[in-house]
């Protein structure tokens, strides 16, 4: 199966596109604040120890494809190191009290290093931190940033970044007007703030911009679905949805051509899940503002500096990239399921359909 190329977008085109920031944004404050967290050196020394090493990834969802791929990267990562020896997984099931039991499982079973994607930060807040004070570092992969005490480091994927871009472009698409929708994840994660705080910041640009509903889907496709044809029976008029997770885009979209109204909607760039790239492919819109995969990747990158003793950063951003709906055919998979993504994993890592 064909493995999508990198992805590129130089800051010229990105800039041509009108997806760069604008000039003094005040609500980017807490934004910048966490990119300058993030660039602060962490001195690991603590958590230096020789190997084999034991790894420990504590999974707050398995049943989301965006994180079945981001484990993936998180093993052929870990294979690429001889000193790991074994990559130990559990699944919380979106339960934060499951999670907390699955970590303190994890040190139980001597891990070296905790690698986890979190259900609720605040609920597993303490637990991490006990697994810093065992001398176990953690580090968190994708979702947001954490600086708390029990987060040694994070692999992060800026999410007001990301929502930027995407309500950027939707601003264009729509010619600065008209009544919008905005579909979120989870409500009080990280993601769901950041990218509504993002959405709210260019609104302040578009007064002719109306964002009737604020709505949250999960991550999920039949979720967001369901919570759509709710708003299509409430408001006779939608010129556009803000969604920048593919799985719920899709569901959205699905909605609005079911009651027959698809003509009528812009659809804002959605990520690089297959569903969402076959359905940009088919109607050449929206296009896509990556999430990427490989901050699994990245972040058995940083626990292995950290077990070295290594100086790390707080933080390291995958950036997120857009793609056009004339490239969007270079990444989408036609062949593949829906619940498939845009990687650069080799064949013996990707997810067995």
């Amino acid at each position: 199966m064909r493995i999508a190329r990198r992805l590129f977008l130089s800051i010229s085109a990105l800039a041509a596109l009108g997806l760069m920031a604008g000039p003094g944004h005040a609500d980017q404050a807490s934004d910048a604040a966490q990119t300058k967290k993030a660039a602060e050196m962490v001195d690991t020394s603590a958590f230096k120890k020789d190997g084999p090493y034991k790894i420990g990834v504590s999974a707050g969802y398995l049943a989301n494809s965006w994180v079945v791929f981001a484990l993936q990267h998180v093993r052929w990562e870990a294979s690429k190191h001889a000193d790991v020896t074994n990559v130990i997984v559990t699944d919380a099931s979106f339960n934060p009290t499951k999670q907390i039991s699955d970590i303190e499982d994890l040190l139980r079973q001597d891990i070296d290093l905790l690698i986890y994607w979190p259900v609720d930060d605040s609920a597993i807040a303490s637990v991490l931190k006990r697994a810093v004070d065992a001398g176990v570092p953690t580090v968190q992969a994708g979702g947001g940033f954490s600086d708390t005490p029990g987060t040694v480091s994070n692999a992060y994927i800026s999410q007001w970044t990301l929502g930027e871009m995407v309500a950027r472009k939707l601003m264009a698409d729509l010619g600065g007007k008209g009544k919008i929708i905005a579909m979120l994840p989870i409500a009080g994660t990280t993601a769901a703030v950041d990218q509504l705080d993002a959405l709210q910041t260019v609104l302040k640009e578009f007064p002719d911009v109306e964002l009737v509903s604020t709505e949250y889907g999960d991550w999920n496709r039949a979720k967001a679905k369901q919570i759509t044809e709710n708003l299509l029976q409430r408001f006779p008029k939608i010129d556009g949805v803000f969604s920048p997770a593919g799985q719920m885009s899709i569901g959205i979209a699905e909605a609005f051509d079911e009651a027959g109204r698809l003509g009528e909607v812009t659809m804002s760039p959605g990520d690089e899940y297959n569903g969402w790239l076959k359905w940009v492919a088919k109607h050449g819109q929206g296009g896509a503002v990556t999430f990427p995969t490989r901050a699994g990747q990245e972040a058995v990158k940083i626990g292995m500096a950290i077990l070295k003793g290594e100086p790390v950063k707080r933080g390291v951003a995958v950036p997120s990239v857009y793609i056009s709906p004339a490239e969007i055919s270079k990444y989408a998979d036609m062949e593949a399921p829906d619940d498939w993504w845009s990687s650069e994993l080799p064949a013996e890592f990707l997810p067995k359909q």
